[in-house]
């Protein structure tokens, strides 16, 4: 494991995008698989300039999405889907062949397994950027959620749910997700896990610490893990 501390969001960031954009340039043809959260939205911005200074070509890789709301289609402001479309598919200019995505409002379990066959066929998630939820979550591997292989169908903890409502443009309630599950996740030969701000320094010094209820300190053996935190987030430690 790796823990780097920056003292300003905007130096993690430009420390994230560079060291992310190195790996893909070296690793033409591989899966990545990216969070769709607010917390890493400034990387992929930053990863998106950098392409067009022709420092990396982020359509020379394929992409899995981490997990989406039960619910929520591509149409729905919100979605993962829709976050990560606007903010970096479409942006970055990567073909819809080059990645899948779940649909939250397809039959979750069917969406399960053929996000299994995709990772599958392109060898598996070699590359995941994470952030860190308040309640430890990864993804929607929530707590208490089983902590299975492949892909996974979650009842979302009441905190989510709560938290989840800054990112809708109306009153929702969205009682399930479906994620990538940890072991696939932690099966990824670099784990990139960020967090910023005063908000998540309890949590990341928590999971840090190996509390086993949260669920992001189960990475915390991964010897390919890479821990970022700006100085707040950092607060507790």
């Amino acid at each position: 494991m790796e823990l780097h501390i920056a003292e300003t969001r905007e130096d993690l960031v430009e420390r994230m995008a560079r060291a992310a954009a190195e790996w893909i340039g070296a690793h033409p043809g591989s899966l990545v698989c990216l969070a769709a959260g607010d917390t890493p939205l400034p990387v992929y911005a930053r990863l998106v300039a950098l392409q067009a200074e022709g420092r990396v070509d982020l359509a020379s890789v394929f992409y899995a999405g981490l997990d989406e709301w039960v619910g929520l289609g591509p149409a729905d402001a919100g979605s993962c889907l829709q976050v990560m479309r606007d903010a970096f598919y479409e942006p970055a200019g990567i073909p819809a062949d080059r990645r899948r995505v779940f649909d939250g409002l397809a039959d979750p379990a069917t969406e399960c397994r053929a996000m299994e066959r995709w990772i599958e066929a392109h060898g598996g998630i070699r590359f995941t950027l994470l952030g860190i939820g308040i309640n430890g979550h990864v993804g929607f591997n929530e707590p208490g959620a089983p902590d299975g292989e492949g892909c996974l169908v979650v009842a979302l903890d009441d905190i989510t749910q709560t938290v989840g409502v800054k990112y809708f443009d109306r009153e929702r309630t969205l009682q399930q997700g479906v994620t990538v599950g940890l072991r696939s996740l932690s099966k990824a030969e670099i784990v990139f896990l960020m967090a910023t701000g005063e908000r998540k320094a309890d949590i990341v010094g928590r999971m840090l610490s190996g509390d086993p209820a949260v669920p992001a300190s189960r990475l915390l053996p991964h010897p390919g893990l890479r821990i970022y935190l700006d100085r707040e987030a950092a607060g507790r430690l």
